[in-house]
């Protein structure tokens, strides 16, 4: 199964993404295709979805932490 990633999303949480796929659809779609997308809905919502027909296996929930500096003056 091949798994390809929205541009949209941050690749050191790809790996995460990718192992909680795996684990979750175990079959190829009805349409026969065993590629998946992964596409952004919103700021911390996934779309996990066949690649080809676009049936949407699930929705993930993902946190994304944000880096901020502290400037102290």
């Amino acid at each position: 199964m091949k798994v390809i990633f929205d541009p949209d999303i941050p690749a050191e949480v790809q790996p995460q993404i990718e192992e909680v796929i795996k684990d979750s659809v175990q079959e190829k779609c009805e349409c026969g295709c065993d590629e998946i997308y992964v596409s952004l809905t919103s700021e911390d919502m996934l779309d996990v979805k066949c690649y080809d027909c676009g049936t949407s296996f699930f929705e993930l929930e993902i946190q994304l932490e944000d880096e901020e500096e502290t400037i102290d003056g």
